[in-house]
């Protein structure tokens, strides 16, 4: 049984550079960023099942029936252990995207699931196959997972698509897991939550990839039966008396001000999609890319080489990083982030140029 996570193990001391266009979140808020008022961070409080002035924040966001349809846990991963901790029996079948978010698959295997798979090919953008789907879903299904937004590529499938295959696995019995985390890129032209697709949908989400509030580390499930979400909130239980009142306060801060956060993020992110789309037109010589219309990652594919890893290693000596495609199970690929800074970007990209022209 597999006790790690290759692709978080190789972010965490590998990904780092002065030009890093590995990042998958947007990048950080200062203190400044945020505007504290007295009484806005507490020390200590009635945390046992969340902090309720959270998951009531949480719940009118999403236009939820009830607070008690959301469950907090440790940003979108957190909240993606604590959905599979919940839901999965050693040996339970579980169908899971491919290419996925490496983590997602590594959890998975730690709780001993049957994992299975199905496509999201580059040469159908990305999209679902739903008639690949259809015969792969079976009354042994217990759970469906994929992205959405896609990680890696960034592409959004349209809700119809989603709400097909949901209600394929309601029909057999099957609930639905959605790391929808990226979907707030899309700021007021978001589709609704993919918890509101049907009975048997989770979602999770988080404040970490949009806002740069990855070091609050407030994520949480939505599930829209309360049984289920009470079962999450017995399974917390046996990782934490509760969790930290300072992040929760903080976290129900920045709610307060999500419209501040949402300028300051497409202040950052809307040049730089603007200087990846051209980068790809520039460099269609070299790669091959499927390109999302909003996304903070791109999943480009060499043409005139076999494996990344080779690019990412002359980047590294140029103080700049990607994300070899290996971690997606595609060596050909690499994953391209750009939600830092634009000058950052536009240097990282310059760096990207010259090593796609040497190789």
């Amino acid at each position: 049984m597999s006790k790690h996570s290759v692709y978080m193990r190789w972010a965490k001391e590998h990904a780092a550079a002065r030009f890093n266009l590995a990042n998958s979140g947007m990048v950080g808020i200062s203190t400044e960023d945020l505007v504290l008022e007295p009484g806005d961070v507490l020390i200590n409080g009635d945390n046992r099942d969340g902090f309720a002035p959270l998951l009531e924040a949480i719940a009118a966001l999403y236009q939820l029936k009830s607070p008690q349809e959301v469950v907090t846990a440790g940003g979108t991963s957190g909240a993606n252990f604590l959905a599979f901790a919940t839901l999965i029996e050693p040996g339970g079948v579980v169908l899971v995207e491919q290419p996925t978010y490496e983590p997602i698959l590594a959890a998975l295997n730690f709780m001993g699931a049957e994992v299975r798979r199905f496509s999201r090919r580059h040469e159908n953008g990305y999209r679902l196959d739903l008639s690949e789907l259809r015969p792969l879903i079976s009354d042994k299904v217990r759970l469906v997972v994929l992205t959405n937004p896609h990680n890696p590529s960034g592409v959004m499938l349209p809700a119809s698509e989603v709400g097909e295959l949901c209600r394929m696995a309601e029909a057999e019995g099957a609930l639905v897991l959605v790391d929808e985390v990226y979907r707030d890129l899309w700021f007021e032209a978001a589709p609704p939550s993919h918890v509101h697709l049907g009975p048997n949908v989770l979602a999770t989400s988080s404040l970490t990839k949009t806002y740069g509030l990855s070091g609050l580390r407030c994520g949480w499930i939505l599930a829209g039966d309360p049984k289920i979400a009470a079962r999450m909130r017995r399974t917390f239980d046996l990782m934490d008396a509760g969790g930290s009142v300072p992040s929760a306060t903080l976290a129900l801060a920045a709610l307060r001000q999500l419209p501040r956060l949402i300028a300051r993020s497409r202040a950052i992110i809307d040049p730089n999609i603007e200087q990846v789309h051209a980068f790809l037109a520039e460099h269609a010589e070299w790669l091959d890319c499927v390109v999302p219309e909003r996304s903070m990652t791109v999943f480009p594919r060499l043409k005139k080489e076999e494996d990344s890893h080779a690019l990412y290693d002359w980047l590294r000596s140029r103080e700049t990083s990607i994300v070899p495609g290996k971690y997606f199970e595609l060596p050909r690929h690499f994953r391209l982030g750009f939600a830092v800074q634009p000058e950052t970007v536009a240097e990282g990209l310059r760096q990207l140029s010259e090593g796609l022209r040497r190789m």
